[in-house]
This record gives C-alpha cells, sequence and structure tokens, in this order.
C-alpha cells in the first residue's frame, strides 16, 4: 500500500493573515474623500464649495492689503479656480478697484452685498484663485503655511512659535509642497490647451453686447 503524497509546502493555497476581527491586513481601507469645505458672502446670495484642499494658504502683511481689508493683514488660500463650485444661482462679478498708479486691484464679488470672495490678478493669472479665507464657513481650518511682508507687520501681533516668515513676497516654486506645484502644472496645462480651443463671444454664445472677457467669465461660472 503506498503511502499518501503530501502537497509541497509552496503549492499549498495561502490564506491571507487576518486580524482579530477576521479583516485582512493585506487589504487598505479606502482614502477619506476630501470633506466639504463650504463658505459664501455676507448675504448668502452666493455659496460656494472648494472640492479640493487648499494649494497652499497664507497671511500678507503688506501696507495694500492692511488698507485693503482695514485689518492688520490679509489671510487667504490658493486653489484652483475650477475648484470653486458655485451652489447657487447668483454667481460672483469681476470688481476692479485702482489703488495707485499702476497698481489696479481685481477681485470676484457678490453683486448684492459687494463681499469680495476671492482675488483676481494673481500671479499665475486666473487659474489658481485667492480665496479671502474669512469668506470660509469655517476659517479657523486655515493655519497660514507662511507670512509674507512681516517687515511691516503691526508690531503689537505675535506670531506662533515656529511659523515661518518671509520678509516681503515669495516665490511659490520655492514654499509651495511638490504636490501643490504638481497639480498647478497640470492646471497650468489644461488651461493652455483649452485657449487653444475656447470659442470667443463674438465666435459662438455670445450674448448681445458682450466682450470676450465677459463671455469667457459667464462660461466659467455656469459650466
Amino acid at each position: 500500500m503506498s503511502s499518501p503524497t503530501s502537497t509541497p509546502r509552496d503549492a499549498r493555497p495561502k490564506t491571507p493573515p487576518s486580524t482579530q476581527n477576521g479583516a485582512s491586513q493585506a487589504s487598505k481601507p479606502a482614502p477619506k474623500p476630501f470633506p466639504s469645505v463650504t463658505g459664501g458672502c455676507t448675504c448668502n446670495a452666493i455659496r460656494y464649495r472648494l472640492s479640493k484642499p487648499p494649494l497652499f494658504v497664507y497671511a500678507c502683511h503688506c501696507p495694500d492689503c492692511q488698507k485693503n481689508t482695514g485689518s492688520a493683514f490679509a489671510l487667504f488660500l490658493n486653489i484652483e479656480t475650477h475648484c470653486i463650485e458655485i451652489q447657487t444661482p447668483t454667481t460672483p462679478v469681476l470688481v476692479t478697484q485702482p489703488k495707485r498708479p499702476g497698481l489696479v486691484y481685481a477681485c470676484y464679488a457678490c453683486p448684492e452685498c459687494k463681499t469680495e470672495l476671492w482675488s483676481a490678478n494673481t500671479p499665475l493669472g486666473q487659474v489658481i484663485a485667492d480665496v479671502r479665507v474669512g469668506t470660509l464657513d469655517f476659517p479657523g481650518l486655515m493655519e497660514p503655511d507662511v507670512h509674507s511682508f512681516v517687515e511691516s507687520k503691526m508690531g503689537w501681533l505675535v506670531l506662533p512659535q515656529g511659523a515661518r516668515t518671509v520678509t516681503r513676497d515669495f516665490r511659490f516654486r520655492e514654499v509651495w509642497p511638490k504636490s501643490s506645484l504638481r497639480r498647478l502644472d497640470v492646471c497650468l496645462k489644461r488651461a493652455a490647451e483649452a485657449a487653444e480651443r475656447t470659442p470667443t463671444a463674438g465666435e459662438f454664445g455670445g450674448e448681445e453686447g458682450e466682450d470676450d472677457e465677459a463671455f469667457e467669465r459667464r462660461r466659467i461660472w455656469r459650466n
């Protein structure tokens, strides 16, 4: 009588290791979605939602921001403009304000209460917005990654210990995290591709008397 053959050790089916509750250690939990970060203007005619985390958050202590806000500094978050989702029928309007010779401040604001929501003339153009953190429902969630123009910071304002500071302005490619720079490069590439095929007001869909800038602004907020 022949003896039963044994299955080689490596050929036996392998059972994945399990934890005490029976779940496989090899399986990884699904990544949690970005929590809803919402905001709006003072009168709530405009409500918006951020669909992604900010690229960067910074506090600006320059004299222009102090005068424009009537406060000690301005607090902004950078995010791709297409990641700002308007949730109300009312859409922001572009407002321009001459500040001094050679400087024109531009922002998107509520047409009803005039609350400024985000800047429109960032160094990166309109693909990246400078959202005013104070318009968020919970602005305390956003802590500055850097404080800029600390040379003009109010003397009585004490920054947190270890806060990152720069004397004047900063170069975003030197201070932004690598993950944000990758998102920026993707955004700039898509914007360049879209610019090559975007119709003008006169070519397609423009309302009577509407110039190219007004047409593009309406197209962005209604899409």
